[in-house]
């Protein structure tokens, strides 16, 4: 495995971007592998890692970069703690608009990597109040209408169906 942490030129500064993919058998599928609120963190590398494993390009960009944040560090179960209180804040510092002008960027730079595939891309979200989903888009590119979330399911049932 190639790991990697980079810095990638975006409209509003540099995205810090953590890049994960197979050393041989490319070039591999992408993954954008967007972070939930706690921002980056080591569990999210090693989510990064196991979907790497699988045979992808996997990219994770610290989306609170215009904030100058690169982790939050532990957070409290106290919601109203000054760390969680932090959290909501930079939750509400960014927005689908601002998540696409990165994902353009991301998808240039992917573009230009020889272990990155061209021709299918894929995102995978865990970020409130969405569930974690990846969708593949085989033959054509993401445009911003067409990075969709759904729901967090509530009941297993819901799961399920949701699944299917």
């Amino acid at each position: 495995m190639i790991d990697q942490q980079i810095e990638i030129p975006t409209k509003d500064g540099h995205a810090t971007t953590f890049i994960t993919h197979p050393e041989r058998g490319g070039p591999h599928p992408v993954i954008i592998f967007y972070m939930d609120a706690p921002a980056i963190r080591e569990e999210l590398r090693d989510m990064a890692r196991r979907l790497g494993t699988s045979g992808y390009y996997v990219m994770l960009p610290n989306l609170y970069y215009r904030s100058g944040v690169m982790e939050l560090g532990p957070l409290p179960a106290d919601p109203e703690s000054p760390e969680r209180k932090r959290m909501r804040q930079l939750m509400a510092s960014i927005n689908i608009p601002l998540v696409m002008e990165d994902t353009k960027a991301l998808l240039a730079y992917a573009d230009n990597q020889a272990a990155a595939r061209k021709d299918i891309v894929g995102t995978a979200y865990n970020w409130p109040p969405t569930g974690p989903t990846v969708r593949i888009w085989p033959d054509e590119r993401p445009r911003p209408n067409s990075i969709s979330v759904a729901p967090r399911p509530t009941s297993t049932r819901q799961w399920r169906s949701s699944r299917k």
